[in-house]
């Protein structure tokens, strides 16, 4: 019931969205707080996936060019 009030609680005056600094993002950070985390999390997730990759496809033309 609490989403379905009219008008909507975001748009009240004094909300969350009345609170917001204009150069802010909804996470809180700055452009190069945002890009450090993002990259963090990513840039890891990158590499061993990658590493996985290449390891089995190593193994399969290891594989193959035994025979």
């Amino acid at each position: 019931m609490f989403f379905l009030s009219v008008p909507q609680v975001w748009h009240l005056v004094g909300t969350w969205s009345e609170q917001l600094p204009s150069e802010s993002n909804l996470a809180g950070m700055g452009q190069r707080e945002l890009m450090m985390t993002l990259h963090s999390i990513f840039l890891p997730l990158f590499l061993v996936i990658s590493y996985y990759l290449f390891n089995r496809l190593y193994k399969n033309q290891s594989k193959n060019l035994k025979g």
